[in-house]
C-alpha cells in the first residue's frame, strides 16, 4: 500500500541517501536555485521537513517543505522540491500532503514547478509570476 509519511526530523541523516537520487533530479529540473545540499541542511537545521511517499518498505518519491509565514500573518506550506518516479503511482497521496499541512497550521499551499505540474496538482491556481535571473 503507497502512504504518504512526514520523515521524524532526527530520521533525515539515517534517510537522506535513500531519497538523495530523488531530490537530486528534482533539483536539476528546477530552475538552479537549490541543490540536495541546501535541502538536506534545511531539514536537519529543522527549517524543512522531509516527506516521503513509500510502498511498504520501498521509497518511491521524497519531497521538502517548509512553512512560511506569509503578509496576512496566515501560514503557507511551501513545496521546495519532490521528486520520484512513477507520478501515477504515487499522486494519490496529494490529499494526505494537504492534510498534514492544514494539521500544522497551514492555509494554504504553495510550490513552484515546471508546466506539467498544473495537471498533477488539481485545484491550485496559477500565479501571475515570472522567473527572472541576471548572471553576474
Amino acid at each position: 500500500m503507497i502512504r504518504f509519511y512526514a520523515a521524524p526530523m532526527d530520521a533525515v541523516g539515517l534517510l537522506w541517501p535513500l531519497v538523495e537520487g530523488h531530490l537530486r533530479r528534482a533539483c536539476q529540473r528546477g530552475v538552479g536555485d537549490i541543490s540536495t545540499d541546501t535541502l538536506r541542511a534545511e531539514c536537519e537545521g529543522h527549517r524543512a521537513r522531509l516527506l516521503l511517499t513509500c510502498d511498504g518498505p520501498r521509497i518511491l518519491a521524497a519531497a521538502v517543505a517548509r512553512f512560511c509565514l506569509q503578509a496576512d500573518g496566515s501560514t503557507a506550506c511551501e513545496l521546495v522540491a519532490a521528486g520520484g518516479g512513477s507520478l501515477a503511482a504515487w499522486k494519490h497521496v496529494i490529499p494526505d500532503f494537504e492534510a498534514w499541512a492544514r494539521f500544522h497550521g497551514a492555509k494554504s499551499i504553495r510550490l513552484c514547478g515546471r508546466p506539467g505540474w498544473e495537471r498533477v496538482f488539481l485545484g491550485y491556481r496559477r500565479r501571475p509570476l515570472v522567473s527572472l535571473v541576471k548572471d553576474l
